[in-house]
């Protein structure tokens, strides 16, 4: 079967650092991948190379059987892969529903954006009952809690209609009830012909939802797997988890992240 999304030897050098070293990786049609790693392991850049942040210092990143390595932002969203950001920074000045709006009038191309500004704002509302804002639709970001501004987060991004969506700590920070429902919610976006890759720290969220698991390491991959046989890998437990954790379908504990 051929991958939905795959990187090839993608590698990101900044001066003499190797933040991404020969990464290969894939994603399959309808797979969760978590991606777990210690601080500086080079998680984001990866996923920023993969998203057209930034450029790949060397290797292929291919959605969908083109090459995507070194498009601009804009573009790769257009191509079908859209990402959230582990900082929640949503345009403060707009509503709920103008913050989705935009999405889906600029992260689609243009022959499959809505025909009128109401049709935008119609599927706008419907994302936002899916996430669980839709009687939030006329306030303003600055008024919702912190997992609020993440369900407004994946929300904005699915307005673009992404093959992939790329999850960048999107539990991190929120207590037990909150994860549980994000974690919910990632299971449901599935379930709406979506792949997801997930940047998580707590490890009950991104064991409990993810089909395999890959292991970053001073920029290298160094294990790749079920949730199961990640939690016992030697590599993985000395370079990351410090210890086994308990093996667990849902998370309701250990929510606290340990950072970027």
């Amino acid at each position: 079967m051929t991958a939905l999304l795959e990187g090839h030897s993608v590698s990101k050098h900044f001066g003499g650092l190797k933040a991404v070293d020969e990464v290969d990786f894939h994603l399959d049609e309808g797979e969760i991948l978590g991606l777990i790693g210690p601080n500086g392991a080079g998680k984001t850049t990866l996923f920023s190379v993969i998203t057209g942040s930034i450029p790949p210092t060397s290797g292929r990143v291919v959605l969908e059987g083109k090459d995507i390595a070194g498009r601009p932002a804009h573009r790769v969203v257009h191509s079908g892969a859209c990402r959230t950001h582990q900082i929640v920074r949503p345009f403060a000045r707009l509503t709920i529903l103008e913050n989705v709006v935009v999405g889906i009038l600029y992260g689609r191309t243009a022959g499959h954006r809505p025909k009128t500004m109401g049709g935008a704002r119609s599927e706008a509302r419907d994302l936002l009952d899916f996430v669980g804002l839709g009687d939030r639709a006329a306030s303003f970001p600055a008024e919702l809690t912190l997992a609020g501004r993440k369900k407004l987060e994946v929300a904005r991004a699915l307005g673009a209609r992404p093959r992939v969506l790329l999850l960048d700590e999107v539990v991190s920070g929120l207590n037990p009830v909150e994860t549980q429902t994000l974690v919910e919610l990632i299971r449901s976006v599935r379930q709406r012909d979506m792949s997801i890759i997930m940047i998580e720290h707590v490890m009950q969220a991104v064991m409990g939802v993810s089909d395999r698991v890959m292991v970053l390491d001073y920029g290298k991959k160094i294990a790749e797997g079920p949730p199961g046989q990640i939690s016992r890998d030697p590599r993985v437990i000395e370079a990351y988890l410090g210890e086994e954790p308990e093996e667990t379908e849902n998370p309701d504990d250990g929510t606290e992240s340990q950072g970027a």
